[in-house]
């Protein structure tokens, strides 16, 4: 085992478990051992952080609640100690409008989290919108251009068919470069935009130093580009053998087996534990 693991930190989707999925029998039973050995627990996730996200290991049959949750990349911040949400780095209104000027007419879909999956705005309801309305109890709102503007946000997020848009968007965003905003991909066909500075490795050392946490002693599991930041403050950074290419590159290790196989669990037990 590695000696002074203090604070386990995994992304949800693609990493702990499928989207929409429970955990396999190996990783939930690595978070249990984490929380029996005194070991803290976190989830890194571009999910909101609400009662939702809170009460998502007692969903999958665990006793206990994570010690601390990254929320939205990075943009919030919740743990057990405190009880408290907090939010950072909002994407200023006026560059909302700016990526709307040149993402509009592509015809995809819009999403904006206002409250959690309490006050979720989008342009219309597809496939992720309406999973998200059965399986999160979503509460939506679809709007027009102009509602999406109205305030500050912690992420403007857009969903597309990758097959037919991937390219054009790619090239649309290197036509518009801009210091005033950022992006990553969270998922296949999830483009997301956030204010430069804001990341789920930012909100990682924030937290490890609110706790008193050396960064050496984290363990960061992920899947995704979003993920990249927070494995490379971590002492040690896991990519799932399902995960980009980017964050293969980028991690400390890969595991042999993908989410599909209970990857990360086997993993842990066979080469941390």
């Amino acid at each position: 085992m590695k000696e002074n693991i203090r604070l386990v930190i995994c992304d949800v989707d693609g990493t702990l478990a499928n989207k929409g999925a429970r955990p396999l029998p190996a990783t939930l039973k690595a978070l249990e051992y984490c929380h029996e050995k005194g070991i803290l627990l976190g989830l890194g996730t571009g999910r909101p952080v609400d009662q939702r996200m809170i009460g998502r290991f007692k969903d999958w049959g665990l006793d206990f609640e994570p010690d601390l949750i990254i929320g939205v990349n990075g943009c919030e911040l919740w743990t057990r100690f405190d009880r408290k949400k907090e939010k950072f780095d909002l994407l200023p209104k006026e560059e909302v409008r700016k990526i709307l000027d040149f993402m509009w007419d592509l015809d995809v879909n819009v999403c904006v989290f206002e409250d959690g999956y309490d006050k979720v705005l989008a342009r219309r309801k597809d496939w992720m919108i309406e999973d998200s309305m059965n399986r999160n109890r979503s509460n939506v709102e679809f709007v027009d251009r102009e509602r999406f503007c109205k305030y500050d946000v912690v992420k403007l997020e857009f969903h597309y068919d990758e097959e037919k848009y991937e390219d054009l968007i790619m090239d649309l965003i290197s036509r518009h470069p801009s210091d005033r905003y950022v992006w990553t991909k969270s998922f296949e066909g999830t483009l997301e935009f956030m204010k430069p500075g804001v990341n789920k490795g930012t909100t990682l050392e924030r937290v490890c130093k609110k706790l008193n946490i050396d960064l050496e002693d984290v363990v960061a599991c992920g899947d995704m580009d979003n993920d990249i930041p927070m494995l490379e403050k971590a002492g040690i950074g896991i990519c799932l053998a399902n995960g980009s290419q980017t964050t293969k590159e980028a991690a400390d290790y890969v595991t042999e087996k993908d989410v599909n196989h209970d990857g990360l669990g086997e993993f842990l037990f066979k080469y941390i534990f």
